[in-house]
């Protein structure tokens, strides 16, 4: 018996893959979202954490100079001293170098309130205070600083508000010491539009003025974090 074609021994031909009536369509791999470009994101990513930790470790590099001295920071208009004798020193020759060691002097008891004023926001790293050299007059009896209070950012402190104020740092003489340093950290230093020195006694009861040759204020302009976020 002959086999017939199309029978069980008949080779089997296999449909093409497109429509039989058009060419052949290309087979379509199913979309992964995602995959494709996984690769691409994870390297964006690591380039811009990489350029903000880069952007970050730049904005913390600054230097701390005298901010009179070597800066424009210092508001001079503003700035000034409370219950100062004008026929002494004034608070700018104090803030600058003074190498003559003019003294700016309390007027009418010792208490002296040094006002600084920033055209911009600065952190503060220290404060230097000298006093080495009283007045020569003869007419008054003059005392180092024994007590001195820092106060920030309060622009409208008068005599009147220091009991009821507390200060962000304080320094208390001791012994015959010629110089004050008061180290400023933390916080409650950053970002200052004003800082406030207070002397609010001298170093003996029969002292009638107070008297100071130098304020050397240490510190560096703050970041604005508008301009320096990338």
């Amino acid at each position: 018996f002959g086999s017939r074609a199309g029978g069980a021994g008949a080779p089997q031909r296999l449909p093409p893959s497109g429509d039989q009536f058009g060419p052949p369509r290309p087979a379509v791999l199913p979309a992964m979202k995602g995959v494709s470009n996984e690769s691409s994101n994870t390297d964006k990513m690591q380039q811009h954490q990489m350029s903000r930790a880069r952007n970050s470790s730049d904005s913390m590099r600054h230097e701390d100079v005298d901010l009179f001295v070597c800066t424009d920071l210092v508001d001079q208009v503003r700035t000034c001293a409370l219950n100062s004798c004008s026929s002494h020193a004034t608070v700018m020759e104090v803030l600058a170098a003074n190498p003559d060691d003019k003294a700016l002097v309390s007027d009418v008891d010792p208490q002296l309130l040094i006002k600084v004023v920033f055209k911009e926001k600065v952190n503060l790293t220290g404060v230097m205070l000298r006093f080495n050299r009283p007045p020569e007059d003869g007419e008054e009896l003059y005392g180092a600083p024994r007590l001195v209070k820092l106060f920030a950012n309060s622009a409208d402190l008068d005599f009147g508000d220091i009991e009821s104020i507390a200060p962000v740092a304080q320094y208390v003489r001791e012994g015959d010491s010629e110089e004050a340093k008061i180290f400023c950290s933390g916080h409650r230093f950053q970002r200052l539009e004003s800082l406030q020195i207070l002397v609010e006694e001298a170093s003996t009861e029969e002292a009638t003025r107070s008297f100071v040759n130098r304020v050397s204020l240490i510190g560096h302009k703050a970041c604005s974090y508008h301009a320096d976020y990338k």
